[in-house]
């Protein structure tokens, strides 16, 4: 009986002792703030909106510089076509200038011949006036002297000679008009022939005048087109000057974000390291790797500015905790997409660390104020936030400022 009463007894002081734990536990529990709180959401939401207006800043000149290169491109383009435009232009003038010579000697030639037509009109002319004489004269001489003639021949040589004579003068007088004719017919030939030559040189000249003048009219389009694109690129320019200006304050105003930001991450660091200065977490520097098995190093630490290294690993890969610690963030950011931040307390120099887990798939696995051990999964590998493709973003953090983690965890 007196046993049972002891037991009694005893049951109720250890109850009441664990309760008195418990309670102790849950007052040093809420004695910790919450570390993921308005503040760094306020902080976070600065810094994403500085951000997206940068980067619109930075789309916009990229847009402007396009305009740029292509009015750039049309101008070089647009450029070389009047260039050759203007050596055709030359090329075709020199032919107009030729035909004009030749022409202009054609139509010399033409006069020449005129002239030799014209000579030998009156040289026919001639001809025909002495032929006229001379038959004429032997008219008279049918109607009277020849009556004569015969008369006084005192043989019939005489006046078969005298008939001859007759005959041979006509003859002569014949074949000078015919040949006369025929020159003359020969010079005209000629002159036609000098006057369709001139005239095809003239239409040669005249298409040679409308081909310069078309090129002429689209050598001026193109001036004017160069023109427009001068101003174009001249706008542009300008523009782009005031968004390099713009671009300029406002990466320091994100820069200023940024830093205010990653002061308050390292306050956070600080306030916890202070907050467990009870229960202080120690920190072995034992670390491991955060994958398993996808070890692929995508970036490398200080690659463009890069304050990380990228593991590549596909989607849904488990991130487990390089080593034991406290969750002090656990949210979503426009840079990191989902990611968890986790102290892991103080080594044997005093020296702080916390890692941060970058571009989770869906939301951090754990939450805020969550004791994690070395291993367990904090969340999965994706492509949230500023990110291209799968894979982690780990980075270290040393009494607050950001080091390569490669010189701590093994890959």
């Amino acid at each position: 009986m007196t046993h049972r009463i002891l037991a009694a007894r005893l049951r109720r002081c250890l109850a009441f002792a664990l309760a008195l734990l418990m309670a102790a536990v849950l007052a040093m529990q809420a004695t910790r703030p919450a570390l993921a709180d308005d503040k760094q959401k306020e902080l976070e939401s600065k810094k994403n909106q500085i951000q997206q207006e940068l980067d619109a800043l930075k789309q916009e000149q990229t847009q402007n510089q396009e305009t740029i290169d292509s009015a750039e491109a049309q101008r070089e383009t647009a450029t070389k076509k009047k260039d050759l435009l203007q050596q055709q232009m030359a090329v075709i003038q020199q032919k107009i200038d030729d035909l004009e010579a030749q022409i202009a000697e054609k139509e010399q030639e033409i006069t020449d011949k005129q002239a030799e037509v014209d000579a030998k009109q009156a040289e026919f002319d001639g001809q025909l006036d002495a032929f006229k004489e001379r038959l004429t004269a032997m008219q008279r001489l049918n109607t009277s002297g020849a009556i004569d003639l015969l008369s006084n021949a005192s043989n019939m040589f005489q006046l078969l000679t005298f008939n001859r004579v007759l005959d041979s003068i006509a003859a002569q007088d014949q074949e000078i008009c015919t040949e006369l004719d025929t020159q003359k017919k020969q010079l005209e030939t000629e002159r036609t022939q000098l006057e369709t030559e001139k005239a095809e040189l003239e239409a040669q000249e005249a298409a040679q005048v409308a081909n310069h003048n078309d090129l002429n009219n689209t050598a001026t389009q193109l001036a004017g087109t160069i023109q427009q694109l001068d101003s174009t690129i001249s706008d542009a320019e300008a523009m782009n000057q005031a968004l390099a200006s713009a671009i300029s304050d406002k990466q320091e105003e994100f820069n200023r974000a940024a830093d205010e930001l990653d002061s308050y991450l390292r306050s956070l660091i600080s306030d916890a390291q202070n907050n467990y200065a009870s229960a202080p977490i120690s920190c072995s520097l034992n670390f491991i790797c955060p994958l398993d098995t996808y070890k692929y190093i995508s970036c490398q630490y200080g690659a463009g500015g890069h304050k990380g290294v990228d593991f590549a690993a596909p989607g849904n890969t488990p991130i487990r905790a390089i080593a034991s610690g406290q969750v002090i963030t656990a949210t979503s950011h426009y840079s990191y997409g989902n990611y968890v931040m986790v102290y892991h307390g103080t080594d044997d120099q005093g020296n702080t660390y916390a890692t941060l887990y970058a571009h989770m798939i869906q939301w951090p696995s754990v939450s805020v104020g969550q004791a994690v051990s070395q291993g367990d999964i904090l969340g999965y590998v994706g492509s949230t936030g500023n990110s291209t493709g799968n894979h982690l973003h780990l980075e270290l953090r040393v009494n607050g400022a950001r080091t390569n983690p490669l010189n701590y965890v093994p890959h």
